[in-house]
């Protein structure tokens, strides 16, 4: 499924074992892809990456991590989400 709006990534908050990743359709207004945000969340679990929502209006994906956390699962996790997000 395509949409017709493009994503941008609106903001990123946090630090350390948790990130919040906003995704907008808009940069200027900062209009929040409420859809978007969960069709990439489906896309990542379909890929085995597992990814929290938040944010008021649920167009924040919250990135949390373990502890054990390793350099090829930085990888991974960057090549999944980028995919993911290429297929918007």
């Amino acid at each position: 499924m395509r949409y017709k709006e493009k994503l941008v990534v609106g903001d990123v908050r946090g630090r350390g074992l948790m990130i919040g990743l906003e995704l907008v359709t808009d940069g200027t207004m900062k209009t929040p892809a409420k859809a978007e945000t969960m069709h990439v969340m489906e896309q990542m679990k379909d890929m085995g990456v597992l990814v929290g929502k938040g944010g008021f209006y649920g167009n924040v994906l919250r990135i949390t991590h373990p502890l054990c956390f390793t350099e090829e699962d930085a990888d991974l996790f960057a090549d999944v989400m980028d995919y993911s997000l290429s297929k918007m």
